[in-house]
């Protein structure tokens, strides 16, 4: 019994159907009933998956928060909608350092495409378009675009900037060159979807009918097709067994379930995709050694490792990543609730910046102690040079240099 029964049925969030926040209640109702009726599939792994949206009757706070989440939009369709950049006339070029190459974006009735506009050695215009399929990014550092050739993923050339609004050379692509051939292999959906048919981390290869887009509740939870059976036969009373809350779990295999992404590439084992919530992570992907990963310095992939060097984690027993953030809500930029929740540990006359600011002290511990900084590994190539997103330092400590700039910027604002 394939996935694509369950799929044709609700219509959630595989490929090809509606955005799962906006799938109405008859199609999450009738992905449950088709669960009911057929069993729990054994043959795909991709079967017990349900997406976020069979979710909401049950827990329609948690759903509403997290729909609004950059876990929720790191992949999706792309469309009007989910693309952040401009298709609007000379906001759809981008011009590069070679003079024989620039690239237009363009909407057209069938999707939204990249075109590499290439002058030939013999005079004559050479044009190589594709078309943007799958957003991956959130998009406050910014998103690329990856287009289907046959049964396998391709990351397209060009990407959005949010720093500058603009169309840009995707990382790690060279300025001034056509690049269509970059293979997306599986390591990298899986900290972008929470599900693709994949038989093997060194191909690039999926099953076309058979992904669901976001990083979504069954990525900390695990699969919930049996879930959400047994729910709806279950006696008051009965607990969820089928369903992991990572707040149950050690400390370890909680912070696991973020180390799925937030450290690394990693050794690979196994299948992709079958890592389960829970389970120990290094059976399945084993992170490489937090010296390792600290010696690139800030990284989004690497925080766990970051976080591992603070004194906040090494002196407390039950510090994890939820302690700081819920996953079922947008608290992105929030400084005053972040800093409440290092007042839950930290005293505010502890800070030696107390008697210079006061009871103000409450609303921002970040900037001076979680400081942003340039990731150095992720730089983009323009005809300017190079850019690099920022991101916050998630060693947490005392930063001089930070508290200085934090100073002159209260100073001007005042």
């Amino acid at each position: 019994m394939q996935i694509t029964a369950l799929k044709a049925i609700a219509e959630l969030s595989f490929v090809k159907n509606a955005s799962v926040s906006e799938t109405p209640f008859s199609a999450r109702f009738c992905a449950l009933l088709c669960t009911l009726l057929i069993g729990l599939p054994q043959i795909s792994v991709g079967d017990s998956y349900i997406g976020p949206a069979a979710c909401q009757d049950c827990h329609p706070d948690k759903y509403a928060g997290f729909i609004q989440t950059a876990h929720h939009i790191t992949s999706r369709l792309a469309d009007a909608h989910s693309i952040a950049g401009d298709f609007a006339a000379q906001a759809a070029f981008m011009w590069t350092r070679n003079d024989d190459l620039w690239f237009e974006m363009s909407a057209r009735a069938d999707g939204f495409y990249q075109t590499a506009n290439i002058m030939g050695k013999d005079n004559k215009l050479h044009e190589h378009s594709e078309r943007m399929e799958i957003v991956t990014g959130s998009g406050k550092i910014g998103q690329t675009y990856l287009y289907w050739k046959s049964n396998r993923l391709y990351q397209l050339p060009i990407s959005y900037w949010a720093a500058s609004g603009k169309w840009i050379n995707s990382p790690g692509f060279p300025d001034g060159q056509a690049v269509f051939d970059r293979p997306v292999g599986p390591r990298c959906m899986e900290c972008h979807a929470t599900y693709f048919e994949a038989e093997s981390y060194e191909r690039n290869v999926y099953g076309q009918e058979e992904f669901m887009l976001g990083i979504s509740c069954e990525r900390c939870h695990g699969p919930g097709a049996q879930h959400a059976q047994f729910q709806v036969d279950a006696p008051d009373g009965a607990g969820a067994p089928h369903i992991t809350h990572p707040g149950d779990l050690s400390r370890q295999r909680s912070i696991e379930i973020c180390a799925q992404c937030h450290s690394g590439a990693g050794i690979k084992h196994g299948r992709p995709f079958t890592y389960r919530p829970g389970l120990p992570l290094a059976e399945y992907i084993e992170p490489e050694p937090h010296d390792t990963q600290n010696r690139i310095g800030v990284h989004s992939n690497n925080q766990v490792a970051r976080l591992s060097l603070s004194a906040c984690f090494q002196q407390s027993d039950d510090l994890t990543c939820a302690s700081c953030h819920n996953p079922h809500a947008p608290e992105r930029g929030d400084r005053p609730l972040f800093s409440s929740r290092c007042l839950d540990c930290h005293s505010t006359e502890a800070c030696g910046m107390q008697p210079v600011l006061g009871h103000a002290i409450v609303d921002n511990c970040i900037d001076c102690h979680m400081p942003e900084r340039q990731d150095k590994k992720t730089g983009v190539q323009s005809a300017r040079g190079m850019d690099f997103p920022v991101m916050p330092e998630h060693l947490i400590g005392i930063y001089p240099d930070a508290t200085q700039r934090f100073m002159a910027r209260r100073d001007a604002d005042n």
